[in-house]
């Protein structure tokens, strides 16, 4: 559980926020769960509305302190399994961070986690823009297409196998298939040698190292900044080491030959080594050519689930209106059943960016 709160609309009455000090330590049972994180939680002899982790179960109880209270807002936060996160409070924001997802604690490994949520990916357009018409400029440009999925492609029955096909790809599994080569035979080996050098970071570490009086480590350089960005995604993709698993996908997406940006969050319950699909939070943001940025906001809860969809376009809840019956449809076909759509403004959903860009949901916050 991380130790540091994350501040959501919420607010209780004043009778009953005046019965909280601040830094008091309490014990919360978890009563109940419903939709979008939120449920219920008995503390001090009272029932109340609350946004909960996702990794937190019906029954559960855990101490925590109360860390913020204002204007009739109140945040109780988790305190840290014992033998977990010892000494959290005085590690750097950004080492806690690495210690998080269980990654060393080394000075690139650091840098590449701590900048990879806020950097975008017009990285891939900018540059190929800056490199127009050069051989190198084309052939990177054709491993990435053939990399990168097709956003029509997502939305078939078959888009989770065309996503994961669409990683491999790019070359994020890279180093884990040089580790499972070192036990192939050589037959074998020399296959899975020149399967390596067709992803979309083997072409470009290729292209790296065949750039003659170039400083391979300039972070000036194009090259240099793309292999910065696809690295960073391996260590955001790995699931991270505390209760909860979390990740975070940044993917460009090809749509009429334009590449689309998008960004995926996801936290959930652990399921043996996997993440639990049936329990979990899943936002995504993407930009569209008609209405700018949207945002997808899910929560999963066995086979139901609740959607806010977020922009800055007053069309948006006409356009959903629209939507929301083949929506439906789509995801009984999957297994789920989907509750409650809402709509609301995204620039001003600060906790739905946050958790974009790495900072998760912690402790409790008490709802009105």
């Amino acid at each position: 559980m991380e130790v540091s709160g994350i501040l959501a609309p919420s607010s209780v009455n004043a009778a009953l926020l005046s019965k909280f000090q601040l830094g008091e330590r309490l014990l919360v049972e978890v009563m109940n769960i419903s939709g979008k994180g939120e449920g219920s939680i008995r503390v001090k002899g009272q029932s109340l509305n609350a946004l909960l982790e996702t990794s937190t179960q019906v029954g559960e109880k855990f101490w925590v302190k109360v860390g913020n209270l204002n204007e009739g807002g109140l945040l109780l936060i988790r305190e840290p399994i014992p033998g977990k996160l010892k000494d959290s409070l005085s590690v750097p924001p950004q080492v806690q961070q690495v210690n998080e997802r269980g990654l060393p604690n080394n000075q690139t490994i650091v840098a590449l986690v701590k900048t990879f949520p806020t950097t975008t990916l017009e990285v891939f357009s900018a540059l190929f823009g800056s490199m127009q018409g050069t051989p190198l400029n084309s052939e990177l440009l054709t491993y990435l297409k053939k990399a990168i999925p097709q956003w029509s492609s997502l939305s078939g029955d078959n888009g989770k196998d065309e996503l994961l096909k669409s990683l491999k790809r790019l070359g994020l599994n890279y180093e884990h298939r040089i580790h499972n080569m070192l036990k192939l035979d050589q037959p074998a080996k020399e296959i899975e040698k020149q399967s390596l050098l067709d992803t979309f970071k083997g072409v470009l570490l290729k292209a790296i190292h065949s750039q003659n009086n170039e400083d391979t480590n300039d972070s000036d350089n194009p090259l240099v900044q793309m292999l910065q960005k696809i690295t960073g995604q391996q260590l955001w993709l790995k699931t991270g080491a505390l209760d909860s698993a979390y990740l975070i996908l940044h993917l460009p997406l090809l749509n009429q030959e334009q590449l689309i940006p998008a960004q995926i969050a996801i936290e959930s319950s652990r399921k043996g080594s996997k993440m639990d699909e049936h329990h979990c939070r899943i936002a995504i943001l993407v930009q569209t050519q008609e209405l700018g940025e949207i945002g997808i906001d899910a929560f999963f809860n066995e086979k139901t689930f609740t959607c806010r969809v977020l922009s800055d376009d007053s069309l948006l809840p006409r356009l959903l209106e629209v939507a929301i019956p083949e929506t439906k449809e789509k995801f009984i076909k999957l297994g789920f059943q989907l509750e409650r759509v809402e709509s609301g403004e995204l620039r001003q959903n600060h906790e739905f960016l946050n958790f974009l860009h790495g900072s998760r949901r912690s402790g409790v916050d008490i709802l009105r």
